[in-house]
């Protein structure tokens, strides 16, 4: 296969070809100019410069209409932010941003209104018109949409029921026996012609004898041999002048920027959302009355040494319960970020380990020293700062190795319920193997030991 007499290696369909999903996977709390500069910033070459990243972002705003919200924020179920037609094509001007030579789009006017849907596929149109191959799956479109197409591709488990130009669709099914009625929209009613219908085994096959048949009409219409004829005389040409690209990919940003980029825009992210603010800062600091409230003012006679087993107990199991629930909480909207860009190819898994490893330690710090200089010295624990330092370096491990064993098993295991399940799991291991409270260690087995 050939484009522009380009044999389409990996390479070269990688540097040409751009992807949107059908899902928009956008941070709530950033603006639209905010989650394009970061995009820009980890698709961009490495050798661009500030200035030209603002620039292009500023022409992708423009050519996709989002002018009026670039300022707006992408927001969510609770808060509001720009409309869904408007995400649609923040998630478009996304991958605009490398200037794709093809762009391929998987229903993207799912979920959106009438009025809405028109104008992203005039849009889509106009970026069309100015010499980008866009390719786009719709399964419900408008009649104005219908105007809107210069080709129209119709399948059915599989085989081509048409392809061609879409102002010969109505024609070709109209010789073909399905008429388009007056006042219908001629795109809704050649998809439910085009349709096997599974209520009863009976219409089933009778609708399955009907596509075989609209398939061999087309494939004898003149629409068939004249796309047939075109293809093969390019494929003649293309044969004759084929060579290989040699695909002089960009550099890409440097690994330091990548993580410098990603570490910004989650701290952006969590300084915006108040309920993610708290939730990393002082929550674990909300269990400390309730260990005061027990253990304040332990002795240090025989009749405490259950009070500090108490206290060791909690104090090292609460922190690594705020680990996984800091990361079964509120990692989730990062992983569908990664998803996205890692296979888009912008990072690999390990950098954004390493990214959100970074992110995470500030917090963990901060939480387990307001956590464990209140609980240490009101409950009488040993008047020494080097113990405390070790008592509190403990809890922020175990809180940090949780959270980051919990982004693990979310990262593994696609349903979050399993992964918190398997993560529970392990950490209840870890106590009753590891934490001394059950079982001696001089008289476990080795390998245990």
């Amino acid at each position: 296969m050939t484009l522009n007499k380009f044999e389409c290696t990996n390479d070269f369909v990688r540097q040409t070809t751009a992807y949107v999903i059908q899902t928009d996977r956008l941070l709530h709390t950033l603006t639209v100019k905010e989650t394009l500069m970061y995009a820009a910033l980890l698709r961009l070459p490495g050798k661009t410069t500030e200035k030209e990243r603002k620039d292009k972002v500023n022409t992708v705003i423009q050519r996709m209409g989002l002018n009026p919200v670039r300022h707006s924020k992408i927001g969510g179920l609770i808060d509001r932010g720009i409309s869904g037609g408007e995400k649609r094509r923040v998630t478009i001007a996304i991958q605009l941003l490398q200037d794709p030579s093809i762009l391929l789009l998987d229903e993207p006017t799912t979920g959106l209104d009438s009025y809405t849907a028109r104008h992203l596929v005039t849009s889509l149109a106009e970026l069309a018109h100015r010499g980008t191959i866009v390719i786009l799956s719709i399964h419900q479109p408008r009649s104005d949409i219908f105007g809107l197409l210069d080709r129209v591709a119709l399948m059915c488990t599989g085989n081509m029921v048409y392809y061609g130009d879409t102002n010969k669709l109505v024609e070709h099914f109209t010789l073909a026996g399905y008429p388009c009625p007056q006042y219908a929209n001629p795109l809704d009613n050649y998809v439910d012609v085009a349709s096997v219908d599974r209520r009863t085994t009976d219409q089933e096959i009778a609708t399955t004898q009907k596509i075989n048949k609209l398939v061999q009409i087309y494939k004898n219409s003149l629409i068939f041999d004249e796309m047939r004829h075109e293809v093969l005389k390019l494929m003649k040409h293309s044969h004759k002048n084929e060579r290989s690209m040699a695909v002089n990919r960009p550099s890409k940003p440097s690994v330091f920027r990548v993580i410098l980029a990603l570490l910004s825009r989650s701290y952006r992210h969590t300084g915006r959302d108040r309920s993610i603010y708290a939730s990393r800062m002082f929550l674990l600091f909300c269990f400390v009355p309730f260990i005061c409230l027990f253990l304040l003012q332990m002795g240090t006679d025989q009749r405490s040494i259950q009070d500090r087993i108490g206290l060791i107990y909690q104090g090292t199991s609460v922190p690594s319960y705020m680990g996984l629930m800091n990361g079964f909480y509120l990692f989730p909207p990062l992983r569908d970020l990664y998803y996205r860009e890692s296979m888009d190819g912008l990072y690999s898994s390990v950098t954004f380990v390493i990214a959100y490893a970074l992110y995470a330690v500030p917090f963990h710090v901060f939480s387990t020293v307001l956590f464990s200089i209140v609980v240490y010295w009101a409950t009488s624990m040993y008047n020494d700062w080097v113990k405390y330092a070790i008592f509190n370096a403990v809890l922020t491990l175990l809180q940090f190795v949780y959270e980051m064993l919990t982004i693990g098993a979310m990262g593994f295991f696609l349903d979050p319920r399993l992964a918190i399940n398997v993560t529970t799991l392990i950490m209840t291991f870890g106590y009753l193997v590891s934490s001394g409270l059950i079982r001696r260690l001089d008289n476990m087995l080795d390998v245990i030991q």
